[in-house]
């Protein structure tokens, strides 16, 4: 995504080309600002985290995370620092009897804030997921993350971490619902067929015999 501080700047400069060239010179000290613009760390790190996050590479998305970086995920799972993280991507993907074959996402930031050291973003996942048993869906949860930058951070990201993410959807409307409400549908669908089946025999069973007894 492309920065709002970027846009004015590139604004700036094609104003200032169609000028006179004492504006042009006066422009010239802009692209050092543009060097130190913090949100290309940032987009380096939204990339690296994107790219490792769709391969299911849980040990390269540590890397981006602060040692103390707390998440919480839609299924309302709260983990705390990395090695929490890795557990539970080997829980969902690869233990025995894990229910996610496959998930991809493409995180649209709606808005970005930066300050110092600091920066909070907040945008859709654009998350899809594969079951184990073939069923599909996307959940498109907003989320919310908080970026950090220090020293030991990784150099291609500038030092940009994420410090905390949290991600969630729809309570009252999702495809999970949706799918629990038609499965709970077709369970109800069949116990009562199988209801009527047995009343509908016992019925019958107690009409032959009285009229079998009447006949006596």
């Amino acid at each position: 995504m492309i920065a709002k501080s970027t846009i004015i700047l590139a604004s700036f400069f094609s104003m200032a080309f169609g000028c006179a060239p004492a504006i042009v010179s006066a422009a010239e000290p802009a692209p050092q600002a543009a060097a130190n613009d913090p949100t290309k760390g940032l987009d380096r790190l939204r990339n690296a985290i994107k790219n490792s996050y769709n391969r299911g590479d849980a040990d390269a998305m540590t890397r981006y995370l602060h040692p103390d970086v707390v998440i919480v995920f839609p299924d309302g799972s709260v983990l705390k620092g990395r090695d929490a993280l890795r557990d539970y991507y080997n829980r969902m993907l690869k233990a025995p009897g894990h229910i996610v074959a496959r998930y991809t996402a493409d995180p649209v930031i709606e808005s970005r804030t930066v300050h110092n050291d600091v920066g909070l973003s907040y945008g859709y996942m654009n998350d899809q997921y594969v079951l184990t048993d073939g069923k599909n869906f996307g959940l498109n949860s907003r989320f919310t993350v908080t970026v950090f930058k220090t020293p030991d951070g990784p150099p291609e990201t500038d030092g940009w971490m994420i410090r905390s993410f949290h991600s969630s959807t729809d309570a009252f409307d999702n495809p999970i619902l949706t799918m629990v409400a038609q499965r709970v549908f077709l369970i109800a669908g069949g116990v009562g067929l199988l209801v009527g089946a047995l009343l509908g025999l016992l019925l019958g069973y107690f009409i032959f015999r009285r009229r079998k007894e009447s006949r006596v």
